[in-house]
């Protein structure tokens, strides 16, 4: 959650990369903070991390062993 804050305050307050477009970043910080909310509402942090590791773990298998 800080990275985030920390990443749109630094693109607002430096544009100087014309590829990175400082509305996009903040809809997106704002689509991102909406989902932690909506998932702490639902108490649904457990299932979520537990699915983001299991998917980290097997992409890192996959790149290891060359086939992806």
């Amino acid at each position: 959650m800080i990275e985030i804050v920390f990443g749109i305050v630094l693109t607002v307050i430096s544009p100087n990369d014309a590829s990175v477009d400082p509305a996009s970043v903040i809809y997106k910080g704002l689509i991102t903070t909406g989902k932690i909310v909506e998932k702490t509402e639902k108490k649904e942090w457990e299932a979520s991390a537990h699915e983001e590791i299991y998917q980290m773990t097997k992409d890192s298998i996959y790149k290891m062993g060359g086939l992806k």
